[in-house]
C-alpha cells in the first residue's frame, strides 16, 4: 500500500510542476489609454486566448480610479450610448479587441487626469487564467490606437 502511494506521489509531483510551468493561455497586447479630462477615462487592449478553453475577464482594478467596468458603445441609429457589461468573454483560440467605439474598460472616479506620455498600472482578473498585471501607456486625447505597446511589468 505504501509502495503504491509512493509511486502515485512520484508520478503526480512532476505533473504538478509541468502544469505550473505551462505557458499562459491569455495574452494581452496593445494596451493603451487616452489622455483624459475630468473624472472618467478608458483603456483599450487586445485579449488573445491561445488556449482551448473559453475564459472571461471578470474584474479590472487600478489604483488611479475608484472603479473600472467593461462597457460597450451601442449605436441605435440616432444616438450612441455606453452600456455596462458584466464581463468580457475570451473565447478559446480567438481574440477580442477593445477599441474606441466598441468594447472598452471605463475608468470612473479618476484620482487625477490621465496624462499623455505617462503610464498607469492595471490588473486584469480572468476566471481561469487568474491575475495579469499591466502597465498601460497613456496616449494623446483623441488617439485611435497605441504608439507603444502596453506590457506586463
Amino acid at each position: 500500500m505504501i509502495a503504491r502511494l509512493s509511486l502515485i506521489a512520484m508520478l503526480l509531483i512532476p505533473m504538478a510542476a509541468w502544469a505550473q510551468s505551462a505557458p499562459p493561455t491569455i495574452e494581452i497586447a496593445d494596451a493603451w489609454a487616452r489622455a483624459s479630462v475630468g473624472s472618467t477615462g478608458a483603456v483599450y487592449l487586445t485579449i488573445r486566448n491561445h488556449g482551448t478553453t473559453d475564459d472571461r475577464l471578470e474584474t479590472v482594478t487600478t489604483p488611479v480610479a475608484d472603479q473600472v467596468q467593461p462597457h460597450i458603445d451601442v449605436d441605435d441609429g440616432k444616438v450612441t450610448r455606453m452600456m455596462p457589461l458584466n464581463a468580457i468573454d475570451a473565447k478559446a483560440n480567438s481574440e477580442e479587441v477593445l477599441k474606441p467605439g466598441g468594447i472598452h474598460l471605463m475608468f470612473t472616479g479618476l484620482h487625477g487626469p490621465l496624462k499623455s506620455g505617462t503610464t498607469i498600472p492595471v490588473t486584469l482578473i480572468f476566471a481561469h487564467a487568474g491575475k495579469i498585471d499591466l502597465i498601460v501607456a497613456v496616449e494623446k486625447a483623441g488617439a485611435m490606437g497605441p504608439t507603444q505597446q502596453g506590457s506586463s511589468p
